[in-house]
């Protein structure tokens, strides 16, 4: 899939020069895939206690932004486990964190990811939907 190929070269762009130099479709071709890869694989606390979660604080606008709205509101919930703040994006700030939570926000964990696996929204068409109305919008620019 093209999609992937440009989400690994956003990661890439991302490990030179960081979120905050990334352009809008970068990071959302990043957090997404990040994401979507992280919770399938390895559930919510795995998310947050991987590399993968150093997004999590973008990926309900990020979902927001390819049209997942059901999944924005699951990542939204997930995030709110770690308070008004939500997850850090530091690694280990974000360990800490998770040591932190109690029994209840393991268990919302569970349930949200049972509602992520039960969505009938598709990341992956969304994703590649999104990816697409992109590259039609730069060809119709240029």
């Amino acid at each position: 899939m093209i999609v992937d190929l440009a989400a690994q070269r956003a990661m890439d762009h991302l490990a030179k020069v960081g979120f905050d130099r990334l352009s809008e479709s970068e990071r959302i071709l990043a957090t997404v895939w990040q994401f979507a890869a992280g919770v399938a694989n390895h559930g919510f606390a795995g998310y947050y206690g991987s590399r993968r979660g150093d997004l999590a604080f973008h990926a309900p606008a990020a979902l927001r932004a390819i049209g997942a709205d059901g999944l924005a509101m699951i990542a939204e919930e997930a995030n709110a486990q770690f308070g008004p703040g939500g997850p850090s994006p530091d690694p280990k700030l974000r360990a800490e964190q998770l040591k932190q939570l109690g029994e209840p926000a393991f268990g919302a964990f569970g349930e949200l990811e049972q509602r992520y696996f039960d969505a009938e929204e598709s990341i992956d068409a969304h994703f590649e939907a999104w990816f697409e109305r992109q590259r039609g919008a730069a060809q119709s620019a240029a």
